[in-house]
């Protein structure tokens, strides 16, 4: 079996990602990108329908481990981040 490298880094990836992006960005094939997008705790996004995405940046804390206190505490400085640079761009 040939072995699949990625060929995306994070920076690359759209801030919402599919199985494709997974596979491209974790180097594994399209049936292991679609059994994590399946498995229990995956942050997948909830309420569209038969759509696998996910936001990537919590799909890294997912993978990172990190317990739900500390993905809140990321999560929370990220938006941050994000609300700094829409006021900037206003």
């Amino acid at each position: 079996m040939q072995e699949k490298k990625p060929t995306k880094n994070y920076e690359d990836l759209n801030d919402t990602i599919t199985p494709y992006d997974y596979m491209e960005w974790r180097g594994v094939g399209e049936n292991t990108a679609r059994e994590k997008f399946n498995s229990k705790g995956f942050p997948r996004i909830q309420g569209t329908g038969v759509k696998q995405i996910a936001d990537k940046r919590a799909v890294l804390l997912y993978e990172l481990g990190l317990s739900e206190e500390d993905k809140k505490e990321v999560l929370q400085e990220i938006a941050k981040q994000i609300i700094k640079e829409e006021v900037k761009w206003q």
